[in-house]
């Protein structure tokens, strides 16, 4: 869906190209920040009893989800599951 107006769209891509690239960096880093914040306050919400394993594993599936085949998914959280078992021990 894009509902934005031609003119702010250039208007916009005009602003943000006169940024620096740190500056440009430091506003994704903010943005991926912000959602990871809010999709854990999510998690957590929803199931109160998630170890950090298990908040781990869910953060992964919710943002990656889609980038890799069910095998590959299940070798990253079985790696996950090692890794902060290992890490809580």
């Amino acid at each position: 869906m894009n509902d934005t107006p031609p003119h702010i769209n250039r208007k916009l891509c005009e602003l943000l190209r006169k940024k620096t690239s740190t500056e440009r960096y430091m506003m994704s880093w903010s943005m991926y920040e912000t959602s990871k914040y809010l999709i854990t306050q999510a998690i957590m919400k929803e199931n109160p009893q998630f170890t950090e394993t298990d908040l781990k594993k869910e953060l992964f599936l919710r943002f990656y989800r889609d980038d890799f085949n069910e095998e590959q998914k299940e070798k990253i959280l079985n790696h996950l599951e090692k890794y902060y078992s290992l890490k809580q021990a």
